[in-house]
Formats: structure tokens, sequence, C-alpha cells
């Protein structure tokens, strides 16, 4: 009885998170905290720089030569040409390599950015495993060039994690970062009602990539904590 009870409720969760209702509302409550901004390159004072966050590589790709960086660093890479190209600001990548013997995601992305692009790279931070390495590394970097101030792009998703831990690492080092999101998944209307109301795998993917994110929130708060 208690294994029954406990499959049910297994099953019972995996349709709840395969919602698109339920996945919409992991995400929209990150995605919201920092809103899209239109022609962010017209404000009236620019930062100094532009820093790319890793997202990950596709292993599997033997037309690119074994391997690329994923679909979600193509997006933000994407959105990083658009801003240098309208500022002719430089651009700092910043991801490291997850197994030994293989490339960063940082040259990665520089090899996507620099031949497809056409847009160049100043700086590469290639030793990051995590978001909060990635802020660490790359403040070294900026510091040691005399920036001040960048723009951070990475996912509408992962943005309150990463702003988080930015702005923590470097609110003693004199960098600030202003958000330069992409891809909101959230604010995309449903022609359907009755479909965000019907499991669907890609639901379930967002659910999870949301859930990661509310519980890395969480652990970076803790550990701010802690250092305090």
């Amino acid at each position: 009885m208690v294994i029954c009870t406990l499959l049910a409720m297994g099953l019972l969760q995996v349709i709840i998170f395969s919602l698109p209702a339920t996945a919409n509302w992991l995400i929209a409550g990150l995605e919201q905290q920092y809103p899209p901004q239109k022609d962010l390159w017209a404000q009236d004072k620019l930062p100094e720089a532009i820093v790319v966050l890793g997202a990950g590589r596709n292993r599997n790709a033997p037309e690119y030569d074994g391997e690329s960086t994923s679909l979600t660093g193509i997006e933000r890479l994407r959105y990083a040409a658009l801003l240098h190209r309208k500022t002719g600001l430089p651009i700092l990548l910043s991801g490291g390599q997850p197994l030994p013997n293989v490339r960063s995601e940082a040259e990665l992305m520089h090899d996507v950015l620099v031949n497809e692009f056409k847009v160049p790279v100043r700086w590469l931070e290639k030793d990051s495993h995590t978001t909060w390495q990635n802020a660490e590394l790359s403040n070294k970097i900026l510091l040691a060039e005399g920036i001040q101030s960048a723009w951070l792009v990475t996912q509408a998703w992962h943005m309150p994690r990463s702003m988080m831990v930015f702005q923590s690492q470097s609110q003693n080092q004199g960098i600030t970062y202003q958000a330069a999101s992409v891809s909101f998944s959230s604010i995309i209307p449903w022609s359907d009602l009755y479909m965000k109301w019907v499991p669907q795998p890609t639901a379930l993917t967002r659910s999870m990539i949301a859930l990661h994110e509310w519980v890395g929130l969480l652990w970076y708060k803790l550990r701010q904590y802690q250092s305090h």
C-alpha cells in the first residue's frame, strides 16, 4: 500500500510539472525579475564591456569537428553580437572545461562568435565550472583591465542567480553589472488556452530548469549568509 501511494504521488508530481501552466509559472517568477529591455544600447550611459556566460556544449557535433556550443549558448552569443555591433564594446566569454583534454566553453563560444558572427572577442575566461566561478574569474579579468561596468548576457531564467552572484562578488571591487537577458519564454502568448493544461515533455524540461534555478538561488543566498 505504501509503495502504491508513493508511486501515485510521484506520478502526480510528474504530471503537474509537465503542465505548460506550471512551467510558465515557475519560469515567469525568474524572468520577471529582469524584464525585457528593447534597444538596450540606447541608454544614456553605456557600460564598458559585455560578459557572456557559457551555456554548456553539444558534444555530438561531427559537422563542427566534434563539439560546438549549445543552442542556449547560441542565443546568448547572438545577442552579444548585436550589442557589440551597436556599441563596439569589447566582449568577455566565460566558461571552463568540465572534463580534462577538452576545449573550454569559452573557446567553443569564441569559434562561433568570431567565425560565424564575425565579431571580435577581447577576453576568454576558461577555468570556471559554476556561475559562482564565472563571476569570480571574470571579475579578476575586468579589474586587471580597469573595467568598472559591464552588461551580463545570459538566459532570462538564469539572470536572477547570475546577477546575484556577480553583484555580490563585485560589490567591494568597484564593478557594476547590468542585466542583458535573452530568451523570455514565459511571455509567449498561448493561442489555445486548453493546451496549457495538457502535459508535455517540453514543459517538464522547462519546469526542471526553473526548479534548478530556484534551488540554486537558495543555495547561493545561504552561501552569502554564511560568508557574512
